[in-house]
């Protein structure tokens, strides 16, 4: 089921296939870093270029899953081994750069001159998040923080008009991770040719529909978390300028009259600032958002002829879960590929769960879903007979 390519550390050229791996799992990921690992005899002629540096190109079904590197290499033997043992290979995909790098207050300028407290960036949410990537890691960037080899796919505009107004040092993944998921774009960086290329693309609605009763779906649960703050006070100024307070709130989803305060100290920014009010409008939302009850679940659909992976769905594209009879159409944040030379290959999708580095995400599709058991629940309970 998989091809796998193996390539080098720094020149990125591939220097053959591996082809006689024991296991292999795979999990691509929507807007997050994905991750790879193998087992494989220690005595194969190909493991010697299993190390840290080098990497692997990965296809399933013939269609495109990641490229990324190793970036560990455990070993194990046991007395029916002999000499030979066993090589556990484990890796990320390439999206992995965008984690390792910060967002910069002055990207073109060193260390020295990061002055400003934020880095400020509008426009259409396709150019905001290729400007963030390659002022800070990309073509654009400072010598000693760009990324060799990385190059940005054509800017076509798409999404939204964007203003944000980022916090000095924020983690660059998590910003993208925050501006696409709203503006409903996708991103990945991935290997082409002997380069890596940082490209966005469109979900697109896959029309898939897991259920019990199509016989593609194993199990599903859901849980959740009460909200910690429906209402933020943000307050600005107050040591050398005038002190400003202002209130936002945001319902609850399913307790809709519910009220939490929550202060949030913006005291640091100079109420005569020309962006106070939007700085005080993202301190709310950040707060807001943050606080807002939580919600995950977790489900194990069957890849079917029906509903195979590469072929109808793909991770980024929108798919539905029916869960206790609601329909839940979110994106498919990441596919779970194994492949195995006893039990075959499984394929496993995830819906509407956020990325397990973000356990605090809140899932709007997810918690109409709530919302509305919540509302047949309350419907079952006004005709129980008193």
């Amino acid at each position: 089921m998989f091809a796998l390519k193996m390539r080098r550390g720094t020149d990125l050229k591939p220097i053959g296939e591996l082809d006689d791996y024991t296991s292999m799992q795979a999990i691509p990921r929507h807007n997050a870093v994905g991750a790879w690992k193998l087992t494989i005899g220690a005595d194969s002629a190909k493991a010697a270029r299993l190390v840290e540096g080098n990497g692997l190109i990965i296809r399933y079904n013939g269609a495109r899953v990641m490229s990324g590197d190793i970036t560990s290499v455990d070993s194990a033997q046991t007395r029916d081994d002999g000499d030979a043992g066993t090589l556990t290979v484990s890796g990320v995909d390439d999206n992995n750069l965008l984690k390792q790098a910060t967002v910069w207050p002055n990207p073109s300028a060193d260390d020295a001159h990061q002055t400003d407290g934020t880095y400020k960036v509008s426009g259409p949410a396709e150019t905001v998040l290729r400007t963030l990537v390659d002022v800070n890691i990309g073509p654009s960037a400072r010598t000693g923080r760009r990324v060799p080899d990385l190059t940005l796919a054509p800017d076509l505009a798409r999404g939204p008009t964007v203003t944000k107004q980022i916090r000095q040092f924020a983690n660059l993944l998590d910003v993208l991770a925050d501006i696409a998921n709203t503006a409903g774009l996708g991103f990945r960086i991935v290997q082409v040719g002997t380069g890596r290329r940082f490209e966005l693309y469109e979900p697109q609605d896959s029309g898939v529909v897991f259920s019990f009763g199509r016989g593609n779906l194993e199990d599903v649960s859901y849980s959740k978390q009460p909200p910690t703050c429906t209402c933020a006070i943000v307050v600005a100024g107050g040591s050398s300028s005038p002190r400003v307070v202002k209130e936002y709130t945001r319902a609850d989803v399913l307790v809709p009259g519910l009220r939490i305060e929550q202060f949030v100290d913006r005291t640091d920014v100079d109420t005569g600032s020309v962006d106070l009010a939007a700085q005080m409008d993202q301190a709310a939302d950040e707060a807001l958002t943050a606080g807002a009850r939580q919600a995950s679940l977790s489900l194990t659909p069957i890849d079917t002829e029906q509903c195979r992976y590469g072929v109808q769905y793909n991770v980024g594209d929108r798919g539905t879960a029916m869960v206790r009879g609601e329909a839940l159409t979110d994106t498919i944040r990441e596919v779970v590929l194994n492949s195995d030379s006893a039990s075959g290959a499984t394929v496993k999708p995830v819906i509407a769960t956020p990325d397990a580095t973000d356990p605090k995400n809140p899932l709007s599709s997810l918690m109409q879903v709530m919302a509305g058991i919540n509302r047949r629940l309350r419907s079952v309970e006004t005709r129980v007979p008193q």
